[in-house]
């Protein structure tokens, strides 16, 4: 092989792995994006799951408050609903005449 062939060849084998190096770099820097991305993704699906688990604790205890008070004093309940219908019937009629 003549020295200017082999030259031609270590010319083109190098712009070769330049590019194949470019590519990698690029690779990598795509795999660390999408690296960083799932880490806060992570971060957010977490912070979701302890709002929610808050949410579902607070339900359950309001649930069980509002029972239990139910339970306690059903003539209260009783008044309480009768002042709404009343509330209701009057405001009905204002609106009417």
């Amino acid at each position: 092989m003549s020295d200017s062939r082999y030259q031609q060849l270590e010319n083109n084998n190098n712009q070769r792995l330049d590019e194949l190096a470019s590519k990698l770099s690029t690779f990598r820097q795509i795999n660390s994006d999408i690296h960083l991305q799932a880490q806060d993704d992570m971060g957010v699906l977490d912070n979701l799951s302890n709002h929610f688990s808050s949410l579902m604790s607070n339900l359950k205890n309001s649930s069980t408050r509002l029972t239990r008070s139910m339970r306690a004093g059903t003539g209260i309940w009783k008044m309480v609903g009768l002042a709404l219908v009343i509330f209701f019937v009057l405001y009905t009629l204002y609106k009417v005449f």
